[in-house]
């Protein structure tokens, strides 16, 4: 069973521009909810460095209809110049928690 909601991660510089995000989202109904993993570790490759940073991760709840502007709304308000964008299907899960998503955001 495939559903119609999608998990979208990104990462963001730091806890103040994260939250800014997420409320932003959620406020336009663009996502139901944002869970904000305040402090994460990364290590990347970066114009050709291995760079290492603290970061804040979203996992950002929405409908698939909604998806392309959520990822239109993360580059826009982003402040790196290539953001982490991921997009999982979601699979199956609680029907009343989709029900619930579903009411928050028509």
């Amino acid at each position: 069973m495939t559903t119609h909601f999608r998990l979208i991660f990104t990462t963001c510089a730091n806890e103040a521009e994260a939250r800014q995000l997420a409320q932003h989202l959620v406020k336009e109904k663009l996502a139901a909810c944002v869970n904000i993993l305040p402090t994460i570790e990364s290590i990347y490759m970066w114009e050709g460095e291995v760079t290492q940073a603290i970061e804040s991760k979203l996992l950002i709840k929405t409908k698939s209809e909604k998806m392309n502007e959520v990822i239109q709304t993360i580059k826009k308000l982003h402040s790196y110049e290539v953001p982490e964008i991921q997009v999982v299907d979601v699979a199956t899960g609680n029907l009343a928690y989709f029900n619930w998503m579903d009411e928050v955001l028509n």
